[in-house]
């Protein structure tokens, strides 16, 4: 198929042997001849084709943007999503190049984005899912999200080059209208991309969307998703975004990357967590997902603050904040920033448990569950527990605080 007024073509799996055939480089990691090649589609999100493409010396995923949304044909959007994804890619890949892909070949005319195949890997939801994993994976993410938050803010960059990368990804407005409206605004109102099958969620629903202290946190919310550009996030950091072995964990998916607070993609990936924490079988599971949460803040915290006591050592004085030469006052700066992190993280992931469970894209967790009645007494007990995360705020002090709480609730 071709687009108006482009060169752009669709690929299938055929034309996905072809594509790389071209590419000596890329064709040199599958090794052997292409006749002995083997392409598969693996396409799983809501919005691109992704194909596995693999050879005796080793593997591709090639992953190509189409003019519309790949669940939803009537839902047209812009090819120009791995462009961003490609560009995320470039400015983290540096940072944490044990944690996610490397960028080998990106077609601007084709919007194709070539990475490592990760075929070895599963996805964190299906292994969540299945159970038990490493817990360290949560360790893993927390480095990632410390590493590459840090490295792309004001606080390990002069000005000047945070601004470019703005500038970059300031664009990426259709994915970032995703996001807003997805997560941040339509779940809080009619809307007909909501939906839920258990009656026994109306009345829950009806009190989150009638509740001013959830409203005006939800406002709060995209307003700082919109407003504070504190660093360049992945943008869409969920379970379904993270490939993992028992030893290796690497994030994929960067196509939402955009500027904004940090505590976005931890919410996200702790929203994710009490998902499927509430989903789990049994209680060791649910303890699990409890302790991931916990490695994950744990991790970040203790990364984000040690690169910024060894890197934040500018010449230039615009480019220092809070050296530890200032000791007492530098460090209590230092903990109301990260304060103000953990608090946003608290918000953005009860906004992610509300539009998985009523919004558009739902998760697949909760099939896990043996039956009906017990899938939708979960999901009331995960809609509660978020609904505090946006009007209860104060009782989450710290993560054992809330973690306590959590407790309560799936308990």
């Amino acid at each position: 198929m071709t687009t108006q007024n482009t060169l752009y073509r669709t690929l299938d799996a055929q034309g996905v042997r072809t594509y790389v055939a071209s590419l000596p480089a890329i064709a040199a990691r599958l090794g052997g001849s292409v006749e002995n090649w083997t392409v598969r589609e693996v396409s799983d999100g809501n919005l691109n084709m992704v194909f596995l493409a693999e050879g005796p010396l080793g593997g591709v995923c090639v992953k190509q943007a189409l003019p519309h949304v790949r669940v939803d044909p009537s839902w047209k959007m812009p090819l120009d999503r791995t462009f961003f994804e490609a560009a995320y890619l470039r400015e983290v890949f540096p940072h944490v190049p044990d944690l996610t892909t490397e960028r080998l070949h990106f077609d601007p005319v084709q919007f194709i984005l070539i990475v490592k195949s990760l075929s070895s890997h599963t996805v964190l939801r299906n292994a969540l899912m299945l159970g038990p994993v490493n817990p360290q994976i949560a360790t893993r993410i927390g480095q990632f999200v410390a590493r590459s938050t840090f490295a792309t803010s004001l606080l390990a960059a002069p000005f000047e080059s945070v601004m470019d990368r703005r500038i970059c990804f300031a664009r990426n407005q259709t994915l970032t209208r995703i996001t807003v409206d997805l997560v941040l605004t339509d779940p809080y109102h009619d809307h007909p991309r909501n939906h839920w099958a258990e009656p026994e969620l109306t009345p829950v629903v009806q009190a989150i969307r009638a509740d001013a202290g959830v409203l005006a946190r939800i406002d709060t919310l995209r307003l700082r998703f919109l407003s504070c550009p504190q660093a360049l996030l992945h943008g869409d950091l969920h379970t379904g975004s993270i490939m993992t072995t028992n030893d290796d964990t690497r994030v994929i998916d960067g196509e939402f990357a955009t500027y904004g607070p940090i505590g976005f993609d931890a919410g996200l990936f702790v929203g994710n967590l009490i998902l499927s924490l509430f989903s789990a079988r049994d209680a060791a599971a649910q303890s699990q997902q409890i302790h991931m949460i916990k490695l994950f803040w744990a991790s970040f915290t203790e990364q984000f603050l040690a690169l910024w006591a060894t890197e934040n050592a500018s010449k230039d004085q615009a480019a220092r904040y809070y050296p530890a030469t200032q000791t007492i006052e530098s460090e209590k700066e230092k903990n109301i920033f990260i304060e103000n992190i953990f608090q946003d993280m608290i918000g953005y992931s009860g906004a992610e448990i509300i539009r998985r469970i009523i919004g558009y894209a739902h998760v697949s967790d909760f099939s896990a569950l043996p039956d009906t009645p017990t899938q939708a007494a979960r999901k009331k007990a995960a809609l509660l527990f978020a609904k505090d995360c946006l009007d209860q705020t104060h009782l989450f002090r710290n993560c054992d605080d809330f973690l306590s709480h959590l407790t309560h609730y799936h308990g």
